[in-house]
C-alpha cells in the first residue's frame, strides 16, 4: 500500500492499488491473497471486488476461483488510446492550419454531455487567442461542437441537448429547434460557425473529423478575433479548415468522400 497523502480518499486509493496490482499479474487472486499483498482489510477487498465485478471490470472463472481484471478495463483503455492517438495524429495538421491562417487552431472531442478541448496549436504570430487544452465546453455555442452534432442522428442531438440552451452572449442560440436548422446547414456545407456566441468579439470556423467507421469523432478549426474574419479571410479559412479536417480524417482511417 502507498502512504496516504493529504486529500486522498482511502476507498478510492485502495481500489486503484488493487487494480494496479491485478493489472501487472496474469493469474487470478483470491480475496485473502489480495488482502495480504496489499495489507488492507479483507472486508475492504471484498467490497471493492464486488463493485468492480458488478460493473464489468473484474471477473471470476468460477464461484471458488480468484479474481482478475475483465474486458471492461480493456474497452476503457481502447477508448483512451483512440483519443490520445487522435491527438497525436492531428497535431501536425493543427500546426499547419495555425501557420496557414495565422489563427489559433483547435480540436475538440465529445466527452459525455460536454466537449473536451483535446489540443490547441498557436500560430506564429505576436498575438493570438489562447485556449487551454483540457477545458470542457458546451456543444451548442461553439463551431467545433456544432460540427460534430451536424453529423449525429437528430434524435441523438435532441436527447443530448435541452430544449432551452444556456446563453453566453446575446448571439448565443438558445432554442434547440433553431440550432437544429443551423446543424442541417452545417451538414450540407461541412462547416460550422461560432459567431460571437460563446465570447463577444471571438469568431470560430469548424469542421468535423470522421473515423474509419464514418463517425464524426471530433471537430477542429480556427478561432480568432471577429475583426480578423472579414469576407475574404473567411473564404480562405473555410477552405483551410475543410482541408485540415479531411487530412486528419484520412490519417485515422476515413476513406469516404466529403459528408
Amino acid at each position: 500500500m502507498k502512504t496516504p497523502r493529504n486529500g486522498d480518499v482511502p476507498a478510492v486509493g485502495r481500489m486503484l492499488d488493487l487494480v494496479g496490482f491485478l493489472a501487472e499479474r496474469e493469474r487470478p487472486y483470491g480475496i485473502n491473497e489480495l488482502a495480504r499483498e496489499l495489507r488492507v482489510p479483507v472486508n475492504s477487498v471484498f467490497r471493492i471486488l464486488n463493485c468492480l465485478e458488478e460493473r464489468g471490470f473484474a471477473e471470476r472463472r468460477g464461484p471458488s476461483s480468484g479474481y482478475q481484471l475483465s474486458a471492461g478495463f480493456f474497452s476503457l483503455g481502447m477508448k483512451l488510446h483512440a483519443r490520445f492517438d487522435l491527438r497525436r495524429r492531428a497535431r501536425p495538421h493543427l500546426e499547419d492550419l495555425a501557420r496557414r491562417t495565422g489563427e489559433t487552431a483547435q480540436i475538440h472531442v465529445p466527452d459525455g454531455r460536454d466537449l473536451l478541448v483535446l489540443d490547441v496549436a498557436a500560430p506564429p504570430a505576436p498575438f493570438f487567442l489562447q485556449v487551454v487544452p483540457g477545458t470542457r465546453l458546451e456543444y451548442h455555442a461553439g463551431a467545433f461542437g456544432k460540427a460534430i452534432l451536424a453529423f449525429q442522428p437528430e434524435e441523438r442531438v435532441r436527447r443530448l441537448l435541452p430544449a432551452r440552451l444556456p446563453a453566453f452572449t446575446p448571439r448565443t442560440i438558445t432554442g434547440r429547434d433553431r440550432l437544429m436548422e443551423e446543424l442541417r446547414r452545417a451538414r450540407k456545407t461541412g462547416l460550422a460557425y461560432d459567431r460571437e456566441e460563446r465570447v463577444t468579439g471571438v469568431y470560430c470556423i469548424g469542421a468535423a473529423v470522421f473515423d474509419a467507421a464514418g463517425e464524426a469523432v471530433a471537430g477542429l478549426g480556427v478561432t480568432g478575433l471577429v475583426s480578423r474574419f472579414d469576407a475574404a479571410s473567411r473564404r480562405r479559412f473555410e477552405e483551410d479548415v475543410l482541408a485540415c479536417a479531411g487530412r486528419v480524417s484520412r490519417d485515422i482511417g476515413y476513406r469516404g468522400g466529403r459528408r
